[in-house]
């Protein structure tokens, strides 16, 4: 996401067409040209100039709407709803590139998360983050956080100080705190059905004689208890998932996704943000040419 003003003015953008299979945008004022993934401007008057990049998030509707109570959703135009493409992504992922970088151990439609700071840009492959966050890496001198959201698709990137310190962080209940029973729930997933369970064989062993016929085949009751057991895990509730909570090595804090400590030495302190993009490799590639890639 980038500002719309530049010198001074304001400017106004619309789709003018796509390079490389990304996004051109003119402004309205000059008729200058702008590259969406860069904010540069390639050509017309203000070629050369950049727009400043504003600080933005890629999360899931259901991430959003879980941190913020007020905000507005965007509707569509109902004149343009037909020709809205409800699956413009994986169409898009099967269409060729137009250019390619073979020799690099990514392949075309790879996707990354990219970011330039300092100077220097750096991909983090998709796949990675999801099967390793958090990540924490360094660029230059700066200490990164890259965590994946608990719906498995968001993400964001800080820079991992507090108050100044370098601080490294893990994912609460991976190397910290959890007895092996915690860590491995029981197989039957609660413990109440358990105790279902048992209180069905109580009921079994205390049933009166009378209670059924005298040539009653022990089977009967074996399958009284197996309904009992049935219905009670039929109604018991799912149990509730843990919350998704960082711990820092420093200060042995807990964070949220949003960056911020909610409780610990470091509570109602936030993390500074990162700008980052998620990409396809080879459109990244191109337009940062001197990237490296991040390896686990």
């Amino acid at each position: 996401m980038w500002t719309r003003t530049v010198n001074g003015k304001v400017l106004h953008f619309y789709l003018a067409g796509i390079n490389n299979q990304n996004f051109l945008m003119r402004d309205r004022e000059t008729g200058t040209w702008w590259q969406q993934i860069t904010g540069k401007a390639i050509y017309g008057p203000l070629k050369g100039a950049s727009l400043e990049l504003v600080l933005s998030d890629e999360l899931t509707f259901g991430e959003w709407k879980s941190e913020v109570s007020d905000g507005e959703v965007l509707a569509p135009v109902p004149k343009y709803v037909k020709e809205y493409d409800s699956n413009w992504e994986p169409e898009v992922a099967k269409l060729p590139v137009v250019i390619s970088f073979p020799g690099t151990e990514l392949k075309s439609r790879d996707v990354v998360v990219g970011l330039k700071l300092d100077g220097a840009s750096r991909a983090y492959p998709w796949d990675t983050l999801v099967k390793q966050s958090p990540v924490v890496d360094r660029v230059h001198s700066t200490p990164l956080l890259v965590a994946v959201g608990p719906d498995g698709k968001s993400f964001r990137v800080f820079v991992g100080r507090i108050d100044g310190k370098d601080a490294e962080f893990f994912l609460k209940g991976e190397n910290e705190g959890e007895t092996k029973d915690e860590a491995k729930p029981a197989p039957s997933g609660d413990s109440r059905v358990v105790d279902a369970k048992l209180a069905a064989a109580k009921v079994v062993d205390v049933k009166p004689a009378d209670a059924k016929p005298a040539d009653a085949k022990p089977a009967d009751a074996k399958a009284d208890a197996s309904a009992a057991t049935q219905a009670a895990t039929q109604t018991a509730p799912p149990p509730s998932p843990k919350p998704w909570l960082l711990l820092d090595t420093t200060t042995a804090s807990e964070w949220n996704f949003q960056g911020c400590a909610i409780s610990g030495p470091s509570q109602g302190k936030c993390l500074d943000r990162v700008p980052a993009l998620k990409d396809y490799w080879f459109d990244w590639r191109n337009y940062h040419p001197d990237t490296t890639i991040y390896k686990h």
